[in-house]
């Protein structure tokens, strides 16, 4: 170490004592590489004693008179430097080349509150990775922790330099109006002024010396008499209208109706003229002119000014019951007394009606019945629901008690003669009690013409509730018995003893089991398939060889399943080729089945 320290003292002298072209070429030998770009002032072999000191590496004594800046925050124990004692080598290495950083900083994980003191937050936070777009020159020194050192007074000065005062880094600047709390400043917003925009009150930017010690500083007044200057005596500033005139304190409470009034609706001449009050008509038009002569208040309140408590059946001889309760009065009241002229929109006219119904239905009846509605028609529905027929009630009853009259009573018509007078309509004719007078034949002439022997007026869709298979020349018993009438009787297009159409076929039908079902025999037995089967089941649930030799029917051939000697096979057989179970052509000796 001590010879290698002497060669590079010898070196240096030697350099010292060249000319300086022969020095600058040697220095550049002798140099360990290019200066970054911070120190390319320093090049040259005459500037090395400026960082370096004979014999030692470079200390902190050569450059701290340079960055004062720094010994300040060295000495003061603050900011990166707080803990560094002279090795800036340690840190700081020279001789990288031009392009090389001195400065080893990381911001990535470069902790910025901690380090200055300033902590990036808010809308400061998206900058903690981008140095440069706060530090615009190399050093980081020359930042100050203030606004305006980075943004534009838009105030010029007028509110201080404590800009958080009212602006906060959680949104962008120009947003600060909605984070601002106006309970700071000497006039709190309340009310609708809350919703005004600053620049209303704030013209020009101007948020000192503004007059707020009257309301008519910002608003004119709308009387046109002076009241005097405290507005807030009548108005608040939820809506700035009049909310706390107590009206009570004059002859005239408003209360209902009359307090949701504006002033400006009875007080058209000024707030301070009287007004007269004593009658509804005062202010209030009469709809429903002469027909009523009593004061408003007889009938109306003034918590709706509309319906009205009158009471229609102790002041009339009309009581309203049923649906007539609860109708506006315009229902009925709806022109002129006496005339049938329309009354205006905002008119009832309450005289001239009479009780008969036809003053307000129309008669659908055309008279026939008379001008007593209510001998079949009832209030509560003004449907004929609760008339019983006097000729056979029960036909009337079930499915029929819903249909309209109309739907029965069907009034014929006529055409008019060849004459000057009207064809005067002729009554309904009673209809026919037969089911073929409403009802279409939907068996198209397959039974007779008495439906009801089958069909119910009491079942949905008038379904043949009385009809059993019992009674007909097929009885349905077993397995029969459970099964939809479709699967016996089809729906079919087709001619039936009334015409073509479609209808389920009724009859004629078959009885004989091979019209439902297919022959699983294929022709080896007769046809009579009860011989063997019953409907419980369709199965054989016994049978007995009486026709065989005695050997197949006793013994140990008794207790045999039928498949054991009866195989199913493919083969030809009497009604064509077909797979069944062999009953024909079988052997009879022990050999055909025992080897």
């Amino acid at each position: 170490m001590a010879h290698g320290g002497t060669t590079v003292l010898v070196t240096f002298a030697l350099l010292l004592l060249l000319p300086a072209p022969a020095g600058a070429q040697l220095g550049t030998l002798a140099s360990p590489g290019q200066l970054s770009r911070a120190h390319a002032a320093l090049e040259g072999l005459t500037n090395c004693q400026k960082c370096h000191t004979a014999g030692h590496e470079v200390t902190a004594s050569k450059c701290l008179p340079c960055h004062k800046a720094i010994a300040d925050r060295i000495a003061r124990k603050v900011g990166v430097h707080r803990d560094v004692a002279d090795a800036c080598v340690t840190c700081h290495v020279e001789h990288k080349g031009a392009e090389a950083d001195l400065r080893q900083l990381d911001p990535r994980t470069f902790d910025h509150a901690a380090v200055t003191g300033f902590r990036l937050e808010g809308q400061h936070a998206k900058l903690a990775t981008s140095c440069a777009a706060c530090h615009k020159r190399r050093s980081f020194l020359e930042a100050r922790p203030t606004c305006v050192s980075c943004h534009a007074d838009v105030h010029k000065g007028t509110l201080g330099p404590d800009c958080a005062r009212c602006h906060s880094t959680v949104v962008p600047f120009k947003q600060a109006r909605g984070q601002f709390d106006h309970r700071r400043a000497s006039f709190a917003l309340t009310g609708a002024h809350k919703a005004v925009a600053c620049e209303k009150c704030h013209v020009g930017g101007v948020f000192r010396g503004l007059a707020f010690d009257s309301c008519a500083a910002c608003h004119k007044t709308p009387h046109r008499s002076v009241l005097g200057p405290s507005c807030t005596t009548c108005h608040v500033t939820d809506q700035w209208k009049t909310r706390l005139l107590d009206h009570a304190r004059t002859r005239f409470a408003l209360v209902g109706q009359h307090a949701h009034v504006t002033c400006e609706r009875c007080h058209t001449t000024g707030p301070t003229k009287p007004l007269a009050f004593e009658r509804c008509s005062s202010c209030h038009v009469n709809v429903h002119r002469d027909s009523v002569k009593d004061d408003c208040r007889a009938c109306h309140t003034e918590t709706t000014f509309r319906g009205g408590k009158f009471d229609h059946t102790a002041r009339t001889s009309f009581a309203l019951v049923g649906r007539h309760e609860g109708l506006a009065c315009r229902k009925c009241h709806t022109s002129v007394s006496g005339q049938d002229v329309p009354l205006p929109a905002k008119v009832a006219d309450f005289g001239g009606l009479t009780a008969d119904c036809v003053s307000c239905h129309k008669d659908q009846h055309k008279g026939e019945y008379g001008r007593a509605c209510d001998a079949c028609h009832k209030t509560m529905t003004f449907k004929a629901g609760g008339f019983v027929h006097p000729r056979a009630p029960e036909f009337y009853g079930g499915r029929h008690a819903g249909i309209a009259c109309v739907k029965c009573h069907v009034r014929p018509s006529l055409q008019p003669a060849r004459s000057a007078s009207a064809v005067v309509p002729t009554r309904a004719a009673p209809p026919a009690m037969t089911c073929g007078t409403c009802h279409a034949d939907v068996h198209l002439g397959q039974v007779d013409s008495a439906c009801e022997r089958c069909h119910s007026i009491e079942a949905a869709r008038f379904a043949a509730a009385r009809f059993s298979h019992q009674a007909a020349a097929f009885r349905l018993t077993g397995r029969h018995a459970s099964l939809e009438c479709v699967k016996c009787h089809p729906t079919q297009t087709a001619a039936f003893p009334t015409g073509s159409g479609t209808a389920k076929r009724l009859k004629p039908l078959s009885s004989e089991c091979r019209a439902c079902h297919a022959d699983p025999h294929l022709g080896q037995v007769n046809l009579k398939c009860a011989t063997c089967h019953l409907t419980s089941s369709f199965a054989v649930p016994t049978y007995e060889h009486r026709a065989l030799d005695t050997i197949f029917g006793v013994g140990g051939h008794a207790s045999l399943p039928c498949r054991s000697c009866h195989k199913r096979e493919t083969a030809q057989f009497p009604s064509g080729r077909g797979t069944a179970m062999r009953f024909t052509g079988l052997g009879k000796t022990c050999l055909e089945c025992h080897p």
